[in-house]
């Protein structure tokens, strides 16, 4: 009887875990969902490849920038006990989301352009002006992200997980709208692709804000001061920098990972397959990634091996639906009619799909990890361990570029290798953490 009373124990955790878990993964998934109907819009256009490399690229340096905010969600849920703490992060936000909007906005400018794009990543000729104008139309994404994760945060410690959703959703029906407008009218792709992007974050960042606000999340919570929580600006910079520059190092490093793949033999298809592949697999890697904020919610309620479970569970159903599109004539099928019929494109992307299968499970592993170093305020552990994945990272695309691998399985099995070793030092730390 104690083993089938605990057996039943562990099934209803992990179906509340579950319940819990889905409306954030939608909101993840839906908004994933937005690159690759923008990659089918981008191959049924004129210059299909030309405008995929050039929104890939763009894209990649705008979450550079972006990348020192995306864990404000992260902060937002982890203050948000304390009313002071979460003033004090609002103002973070505001000046931080500025900030790094005013730097993509200079990005563009000529003779830093010129240096960036053609003389440090060797952005071919052709790609240059379109990488530009997507860049220009960007300018709002930093701020737009910053003040979108500050809400989605308070819902979530509000427990109005629905609302994360809605807005996920009300993001992929602007940015389809736009596709399918834009496509009637034959508007440039790369435009055309840059102005979809910007639209749907502005209106998802509109629907959360609104949702926070009517369903209370956005109440002060009795408690004014919490001892261990910061409570200036000083203290919150402490407590969020070691998460900035773990996302800076990572998106970093994958903005360089664009570079390392212009340089392949194969730099004209690969530019246009790596973003393509990894768009689709971001898809349902994405939909793991809200286990660390169950994880950082539940920490003090659920034991922590029902958690992994729960992580472990999620990884594997996720990487399953993976392997699932890459390896049957199902799967073929659909990316037939994804790229376009565009039978090169198709044969680069499917063996990036079945080596990154696993991806899921990697992702799954490395959110829940983080999430227990983040709920004890251990973030430097964090930061230490992308280093460490986005040096890997680097050293492994280069090596196979140089080996005369084509680029986007380089990049694929790069990105193996970097989550692994990632996932190996946030272990080792939470190892630590637990003795």
């Amino acid at each position: 009887m104690p083993n089938k009373s605990a057996e039943n124990h562990l099934y209803k955790t992990l179906a509340s875990l579950w319940w819990e878990f889905l409306p954030l993964s939608l909101s993840d998934m839906t908004m994933a969902a937005g690159d690759p109907i923008i990659s089918t819009t981008l191959a049924h256009l004129p210059l299909s490849r030309l405008n995929l490399a050039a929104v890939g690229i763009a894209k990649s340096w705008a979450i550079f920038l972006e990348s020192p905010i995306i864990m404000i969600l992260h902060a937002s849920n982890a203050l948000a006990p304390s009313a002071q703490s979460r003033r004090v992060l609002w103002k973070f936000v505001l000046l931080a989301g500025g900030c790094l909007s005013l730097l993509l906005g200079l990005l563009p400018l000529p003779f830093i352009y010129e240096t960036l794009a053609g003389k440090l990543l060797g952005i071919p000729a052709n790609l240059s002006d379109s990488v530009r104008k997507v860049l220009i139309i960007m300018i709002l994404w930093p701020f737009a992200i910053a003040w979108r994760r500050y809400f989605q945060g308070l819902l979530i410690y509000d427990g109005t997980t629905k609302a994360i959703a809605v807005g996920a959703i009300s993001r992929l029906i602007a940015v389809t709208g736009i596709l399918l407008w834009g496509f009637i009218l034959k508007i440039p792709g790369a435009t055309l692709a840059a102005s979809a992007l910007i639209a749907g974050v502005l209106v998802e960042a509109v629907v959360v804000t609104w949702a926070a606000k009517i369903s209370g999340a956005t109440l002060p919570p009795e408690t004014k001061v919490l001892p261990q929580l910061p409570t200036n600006l000083s203290d919150v910079w402490k407590f969020y920098a070691p998460l900035a520059t773990s996302m800076l190092v990572v998106w970093g490093g994958r903005a360089i990972l664009v570079g390392i793949v212009a340089r392949a033999q194969d730099a004209e298809i690969a530019l246009a397959a790596w973003p393509a592949a990894w768009g689709l697999v971001l898809v349902i890697a994405n939909a793991t990634r809200m286990v660390q904020q169950v994880i950082i919610k539940n920490r003090e309620l659920i034991a922590q091996r029902l958690l992994i479970i729960f992580a472990l569970t999620v990884g594997i159903a996720c990487s399953l639906m993976l392997l699932l599109v890459s390896a049957t004539p199902i799967g073929a099928g659909l990316l037939f009619a994804f790229f376009g019929n565009d039978l090169e494109l198709v044969e680069r992307v499917r063996p990036v799909l079945w080596l990154s299968s696993a991806v899921p499970m990697l992702v799954a592993m490395q959110n829940a990890i983080q999430g227990f170093l983040v709920a004890q305020g251990k973030t430097q552990g964090v930061n230490h361990s992308t280093w460490a994945g986005t040096i890997i990272l680097l050293v492994v695309s280069s090596l196979a570029v140089q080996l005369g691998m084509n680029g986007a399985l380089a990049a694929s099995l790069a990105m193996l290798a970097s989550l692994s070793t990632e996932i190996s030092f946030l272990g080792l730390n939470l190892k630590i953490l637990a003795r």
